[in-house]
């Protein structure tokens, strides 16, 4: 078991050394023993390194170049806290952040857990790498393709269905052998959105698939390449009476047709089961209708709480239209905590003012149920830009909650809030002591910083 472990954390750190682009310092006409360290690192002594940096004197060390060196040795020893320490003293130095260094160790809070034995702590990893939409996180994606969780699988499939280049590598497509649904869906619609026709030959045969999800995918793909073979399969299945298949036909037609599809979500909201009809309010965002406001009006009195949030956030994001009023009605009657929390998310994103909410926020904030804090932290990053500051401050206090799922919803929230501005918060979240905290702060700053070339 120990060495199974000690196998997974070398590989980690050999893909990380693989993938980071070094900006490396040139020691030249540097102190001898100085030019000698840095023999010592590219020679991947990396240990060695450190115990020579060990022996200078406070001022050589102190310096900036020499201060970097260290970081990237840590990071290299898959020491990423300390690197962190590190990297804290190199900004009091400097008096601001050094990006590309940043960047790098914030890259590794994320990378160390790709390898990790807990199933939901590489989901966390790979959900990261997958909203980094960087092509610098490819080759961490396509290790992930080989994990042994599905659901991991998914997700890397799903990070490189987002790049030009992860969709045209061959180790995507080889993807659709994988023995998972949600793998296969993934890459089915990756391709479909890669506009390379010679894909089709690969695509069509799954169309026979015994899993509705990979043939509603295939049939996607397919119209998406203009093939009414591909089209007709579509819209049959979002008439289906497999909730399944209906479900993920009517997410497709939603995103090739949009407001075209109506009347489909109208029949649909009416469907016995909650699935299809969760499906249809999500979908309604879309269609730009009075019509639309009043079929979702109804979708909030749903007898099933998950019904009920998908309409909230519909009638919030609905544009052109004041869906206050229902909003504000559910706000006091919904029975779920949850829900009006995200009644309270849509309201604020319809521009109701955050004074006005201040209340009801405040009760959610302070409740006791840690599945109702993290569903407020999430909502109200919807709020519209009359009410960020407002939001943030609550949002704020939310990232000092007790429970890591609270502060990852936090953390997410602040970046979405606050762009480049969340930087320091998400700076404070690699200090946190939950791995999944961290991780999830690494994400979000390479999320906002700058992709580099």
């Amino acid at each position: 078991m120990k060495l199974a472990s000690i196998r997974r954390h070398m590989i980690s750190l050999l893909v990380l050394m693989w993938l980071i682009p070094l900006h490396e310092v040139a020691f030249s006409g540097a102190d001898p023993g100085i030019q000698g360290i840095q023999t010592l690192y590219d020679q991947k002594d990396y240990q060695k390194v450190l115990e020579e940096l060990a022996k200078l004197d406070s001022n050589t060390v102190g310096a900036p170049d020499i201060r970097r060196l260290k970081i990237r040795t840590l990071l290299r020893l898959g020491k990423p806290k300390d690197a962190l320490s590190d990297y804290d003293d190199l900004v009091q130095l400097l008096k601001r952040d050094d990006q590309s260094i940043l960047q790098e160790v914030a890259l590794a809070f994320v990378v160390v857990l790709t390898q990790d034995m807990r199933e939901q702590m590489r989901g966390v990893a790979y959900t990261a790498l997958k909203e980094w939409q960087s092509p610098d996180a490819i080759s961490f994606l396509q290790d992930g393709l080989n994990d042994g969780s599905g659901l991991v699988r998914a997700l890397a499939a799903e990070g490189l269905a987002k790049l030009d280049r992860g969709r045209r590598s061959e180790r995507f497509r080889r993807a659709l052998d994988d023995q998972a649904a949600l793998v296969k869906e993934a890459v089915l619609k990756g391709l479909g959105k890669s506009g390379d026709d010679s894909v089709i030959g690969l695509v069509e045969p799954l169309l026979q698939e015994p899993e509705v999800r990979v043939r509603v995918a295939a049939a996607e793909a397919l119209c998406r390449f203009g093939r009414k073979q591909g089209c007709a399969l579509l819209a049959q299945s979002g008439k289906a009476p497999n909730p399944d298949e209906r479900g993920a036909a009517i997410r497709a037609l939603v995103d090739l047709q949009g407001a075209q599809v109506f009347p489909v979500l109208i029949e649909a909201s009416e469907h016995k089961q909650p699935s299809v009809r969760g499906v249809a309010a999500m979908g309604l965002a879309h269609v730009s209708k009075p019509e639309a406001v009043t079929v979702l009006t109804r979708l909030l009195k749903d007898p099933l709480p998950p019904v009920r949030l998908a309409a909230a956030v519909s009638l919030g994001q609905l544009n052109g239209f004041d869906a206050r009023s229902p909003l504000r009605k559910a706000i006091t009657e919904d029975p779920d905590a949850s829900v009006r929390a995200f009644v309270i998310g849509g309201l604020l994103e319809q521009g109701e003012r955050f004074d006005e909410l201040s209340g009801p926020i405040s009760a959610l904030a302070n409740t006791k149920e840690p599945a109702v804090r993290t569903a407020l932290a999430r909502a109200l990053a919807r709020a519209s830009k009359e009410n960020r500051a407002e939001a943030h401050a609550t949002v704020r206090s939310l990232f000092a909650d007790t429970m890591p799922r609270v502060r990852i919803a936090a953390i997410k929230s602040m970046a979405k809030l606050d762009g480049v501005g969340a930087l320091q918060v998400l700076k404070q979240g690699l200090h946190d002591e939950d791995d999944a905290v961290r991780a999830t702060a690494g994400g979000e700053l390479l999320h906002l910083m700058p992709i580099r070339e």
